[in-house]
Order: structure tokens, then C-alpha cells, then sequence
């Protein structure tokens, strides 16, 4: 075999497998398949080589080699061509020498699928650049004609929910571009996207249901876009590509774009297509998109760059309030360092117990008794001093850090409150805000109460505070946490209260013990205002539904008697006392006891 081989001038010889297969060489030129499709031993994921030869665009055929078995697709196996004319018909010829062109073009293996009608048969070409003129044609029996699905499925790994192409694909595609266009000084854009489910409709991105609204993303992805994933295309420049590349995530390349101009239109055209309502059943999901824009070349020259400054954009994208997409800037890079240097100062605060509780009091409206306290999580100044807390906060949620940091500030909160109760101040109850992660983990009913077990401190004296967005999605499930909290013997109150998503039918029906007004309403509730009506309205509706209510944010004596007036029950704020660590509200409880 070798010496037949050796015709082929500049190729090594190789050893073939005894099934007629390509070998070690020829097995890396193979398009990747579906990983779980199943395969018999020596069957190479189902190819049988039939030819091998070098050609030039013009159809010349300088080298053979015949493959292995019987003749496919009206192939002899045997047979020694001097021009392709000889193998195929003129239309087909003209589709291969593209695809040599496109193969030469980017030095790149190019691949193509040829259906032969009489007789029925599929073969496949992969075209592999030799020399500067000419191509490796490696000639494949891939059995009979298939649909467009398992053509794709020929060409590249594909995500079966979508039936779009997935990372792998998308990222050698994309490198396929960034090393032809660098050579001519072409523009491109890659745009990434996320997919966030609305809060006000349930999560029906769980269980099945998930493939239905992602594969009708897909779809309109492909709708929206010029010939898309069609890599047959004789001119590459006029076809996008689209893919998923993670969970909820697809990426979009952009040939020959102009301008970052003509890439935010086209974002801004994807993203309104892909926020319409998705129909589930008999019901209508809305989503939400992000998307984040990395333009080549000067946002990155080479794939990888490139892909993971759109991917950076979109993050950007993601944290914002107000923008639905981002291009990228130099800063972002910078921005990711600075996060992951405040990842490592939390994980580092965290093993050495450099964390500490500040404390809030809270005080009866109508006797001014201090009936509690709320614990404010400080860290240390050297570190995160100039850091706003609620990045801090954000940080600590994406990470998953804030579960161990959350179950630190129970178990000192817990431990400082025994301290409290020793001390004379028996009722003094202890308040503590719950992340959503904290809320969601099952095991945390058990893991209180374990902790409360471990002080003497009874579950009655401690009231885990949540969002409105909390108890909406915990609704969804049949307030599953918040009762099994509440089997525990603990409160759940109600945290920044007219401010999120909850409706009057969660609060009623939930096992919540308390509702706090959120202090952009106690600023202005001194004045006669809506602040003030909607206080008040709060204030008697949460009295009808059988619970308590305090304020946050009280800071004037006019704020304090306009609320006593309206009959809240409990109030926070400067007015009483700024926060303060554990001894010195010790010593405040005293002050107060003696008062």
C-alpha cells in the first residue's frame, strides 16, 4: 500500500486500517460527529474511504491513490483520473473546485457532502490544503442520501434542543474567518447573547419546557440572519453563523460588516426579535436579552480574543439597568481583573474570619423599647473599604460565596444574641436578610435549626428578612421555603416592602409573620404626599392580613410621629441609632433598660 501511496507527491506514506479506513491521518480529517451516536468496533464513525487524490481548482488531478472495498456512488475505487471531469459531471465539478478555492483561500480544511442519484449513494469530499495550488481531495462513502440534519451532523457537533451548531463549531468557524480576513483587511462583529427569563412569569426554563422556548429562539436566530450556517456558500463573505454556546447563550459572527454602526443595528433588530413572547402551551413567556458586541479586528485579531471580549461585553450587558447590549471597551478587561482580585479578597476574608456584624436596633413605635436588632454584614475596610456594597453583595451571589458568608453571619448573629439574652435582655429579638441562594437551599430549615440548638437560643426570637422577589418565585413552588422555615419556629418577614414584584395575593397566602416599608416611602412620609397615603394604606392593609409591620430609614422625629400616628408597630433608623458592633449595642441596651 505504501508504494502506491508514494504517487502522491509530498504526502507520507500511512499505514491504513484494515477496514478501509484513513488511518491515523485520516481519522484528524474527519468532520466531527454526534458524540452519542453509536458506533460498532473498527466501524470509523461510519466512513469508508473510497479515493484519495490531488487536484487543483481548474480540475487537473495530479495524484491518486485508490481506496479500499467495493466502488460507491458510481466511484471505481480503483480508477486513476487525470481530471475530475472524468469522475463527476460538470456542475458538480464546478462545486468542488470551490470548494478546493475556499480550501486554499484559508489553508483550511473545507468539507462538502454530494448526493449521487443514480445510483442512489451520499459521499463526502474533504478538501485539505497541499501546496499553494492544489488540494488533498479525500473522497468518503458516508452511506445513503440523509436530510439536512445529518448533513449538519456530518459538518460539526450540533445541539440537539436547537439543532444549531454549538461552541466547537462556531469557534472554528470563527478562527476560519479571523485568518482569512486579517489577510484582507475585512470587518466582522460577533455578538453573544443571553437569555434571562422574565421574573413576572414563572420559570419555564425548567424540565422540558426548556427545549421548546430556546429551540423557538433558535429559530428566529436563523430566520433573522443572511445564510446562515450555510458553509457551502461559494462566497464565504455573504453567510453569518450562529450557534449555541452555553445553556441559555448563542453567538452570532458577522462578515464583512462595515461599521459598528451596522452591527448595533443588527443587534438591536435580533434582540427585539428575540424578546417577543415566546407561546408555551396556553400561555405566553416573555424573556429578556442581553447581548454584548466584540468587533474584529480591533477588538481582538484572532478568534479566541475575539470571542471572549463579545462574551465580556455581554456580562457588561448583563449587570446593567438600563442597556439591553454593550460593545467592548479596554476597560472591561480591566473590570474583570479587578473582579477577580475582589473574588480572591472575599474567599481569603472568608478563611480567615475577617468578616464582622454591625447592628441596627429596632424599637417599639408607641413605647420606644428596643424589641430587636438587624445584622449588617461589614468587611474588612482594607480590602473592600471603598467597594459599594451592593457590588460586593453581587459578587458574593455569583460566586456562590454568599452561602458560607450568609451561614457565618447566622451563627454570630446567633451567638451574639445568646450574649444579649444573658445579659437581661431576654425578648430581644434578632433580624437576619437572606440571600435568594440561602432562601432557595433546602437543607437551610435544618442547618437554622441545628445552629439554634447549639446557642439555647429559641427559633421565636430570630426573623429571617426576604425580597418581594423572593416570596414571588417561592409562591410559584407553594411558599415551600417560607413554610418550612416557619416549621422551624422562625418569622419571615417581608423585606423593602412596595418595592418588587409581590402581589397582595402572595403576601395573604404566604407564612409570613411581618412586612417592612421600604424607606424610599418613610423619606417623604413626613409630608402630605403619596409617600404619606401609601404609608398609610400599607400600614392598615398589613394590619387586615393579621401581620405586623415596621419601618426602615426613619432619620426625623416628624418621620417617627407621622408613622406612630398611622399605627406602625416597629421602627428603624438613624433617629434611634446608627449601626454599631456587638459590645457597643450591649452597652446600648443597657442605656435603654435603665431609660
Amino acid at each position: 500500500m505504501t508504494d502506491r501511496y508514494a504517487r502522491i507527491e509530498g504526502i507520507p506514506a500511512i499505514e491504513t486500517d484494515p477496514d478501509g479506513g484513513l488511518g491515523r491521518v485520516g481519522r484528524s480529517l474527519l468532520p466531527p460527529r454526534d458524540p452519542s451516536a453509536a458506533q460498532a468496533p473498527g466501524e470509523m464513525a461510519g466512513y469508508r474511504t473510497v479515493l484519495m487524490l490531488v487536484a487543483s481548482p481548474d480540475g487537473a488531478v495530479s495524484g491518486v491513490l485508490p481506496g479500499e472495498g467495493p466502488s460507491a456512488g458510481g466511484l471505481d475505487a480503483n480508477a486513476v483520473p487525470t481530471s475530475l471531469a472524468e469522475l463527476w459531471p460538470a456542475d458538480v465539478c464546478a462545486q468542488i473546485s470551490e470548494c478546493m478555492r475556499r480550501c486554499l483561500r484559508g489553508r483550511r480544511l473545507e468539507s462538502m457532502a454530494l448526493e449521487i442519484v443514480e445510483p442512489a449513494d451520499r459521499l463526502k469530499l474533504i478538501c485539505v490544503p497541499h501546496g499553494r495550488d492544489s488540494t488533498l481531495i479525500v473522497v468518503l462513502d458516508v452511506g445513503a442520501p440523509a436530510n439536512a440534519y445529518s448533513r449538519m451532523l456530518d459538518l460539526a457537533y450540533v445541539d440537539r434542543a436547537t439543532t444549531l451548531p454549538t461552541r466547537e463549531y462556531f469557534l472554528e468557524e470563527l478562527e476560519r474567518f479571523t485568518d482569512i480576513s486579517r489577510l484582507k483587511e475585512q470587518r466582522a462583529a460577533v455578538i453573544c447573547f443571553s437569555i434571562e427569563q422574565s421574573e413576572g412569569h414563572g420559570n419555564a426554563f425548567s424540565g422540558q419546557r426548556q427545549d421548546l422556548v430556546l429551540k423557538e429562539l433558535a429559530a428566529r436566530l436563523v430566520l433573522s440572519l443572511r445564510g446562515v450556517n450555510k458553509r457551502s456558500e461559494p462566497d464565504y463573505e455573504r453567510y453569518s453563523v450562529a450557534a449555541r454556546i452555553d445553556y441559555r447563550q448563542y453567538g452570532v459572527l458577522l462578515p464583512s460588516i462595515g461599521s459598528g454602526a451596522d452591527a448595533e443595528s443588527v443587534t438591536v433588530r435580533l434582540i427585539e426579535a428575540l424578546q417577543q413572547p415566546v407561546p408555551l402551551g396556553n400561555r405566553q413567556v416573555a424573556v429578556t436579552v442581553r447581548a454584548g458586541l466584540a468587533l474584529f479586528p480591533q477588538d481582538g485579531a484572532d478568534a479566541e480574543t475575539l470571542f471572549e471580549n463579545a462574551l465580556a461585553a455581554m456580562e457588561d450587558a448583563r449587570s446593567s439597568q438600563t442597556d439591553s447590549y454593550k460593545f467592548h471597551s479596554g476597560t472591561l478587561k480591566l473590570r474583570a481583573l479587578q473582579r477577580n482580585e475582589l473574588e480572591l479578597e472575599l474567599k481569603t476574608a472568608l478563611d480567615r474570619e475577617q468578616f464582622s456584624l454591625d447592628y441596627l436596633p429596632i424599637v417599639d413605635a408607641k413605647t420606644g423599647r428596643v424589641a430587636g436588632v438587624e445584622a449588617l454584614l461589614r468587611w474588612p475596610q482594607a480590602a473592600f473599604g471603598t467597594q459599594r456594597t451592593q457590588k460586593v453583595l453581587a459578587l458574593a451571589e455569583h460566586t456562590g460565596l454568599i452561602v458560607p458568608i450568609g451561614e457565618w453571619v447566622m451563627a454570630q448573629g446567633i451567638a451574639d444574641l445568646k450574649r444579649w439574652h444573658q445579659a437581661g435582655h431576654a425578648g430581644l429579638r434578632l433580624a437576619i436578610n437572606l440571600s435568594m441562594q440561602q432562601f432557595s437551599r433546602p437543607d437551610l430549615p435544618q442547618r437554622l435549626a441545628a445552629m439554634l440548638a447549639a446557642e439555647g437560643v429559641a427559633a421565636g426570637c430570630i426573623d429571617l428578612e426576604i425580597t418581594e422577589y423572593m416570596l414571588f418565585r417561592d409562591a410559584l413552588a407553594g411558599h415551600a421555603a417560607a413554610r418550612a422555615l416557619r416549621d422551624v419556629g422562625v418569622g419571615v418577614v417581608v423585606d423593602d416592602f412596595g418595592t418588587g414584584a409581590c402581589s397582595l395575593a402572595h403576601l395573604s397566602r404566604s407564612p409570613t409573620t411581618a412586612v417592612k416599608i421600604d424607606n424610599s416611602f418613610v423619606a417623604n412620609v413626613a409630608s402630605d404626599g403619596p409617600d404619606r397615603a401609601t404609608c398609610a394604606a400599607m400600614i392598615a392593609l398589613t394590619h387586615e392580613l393579621g401581620r405586623a409591620i415596621s419601618a426602615e430609614g426613619v432619620e426625623t422625629a416628624a418621620q417617627a410621629q407621622v408613622l406612630r400616628e398611622q399605627g406602625c408597630d416597629f421602627l428603624q433608623g438613624f433617629l434611634i441609632s446608627k449601626p454599631a458592633p456587638a459590645p457597643e449595642i450591649g452597652a446600648f441596651l443597657a442605656s435603654r433598660s435603665r431609660g
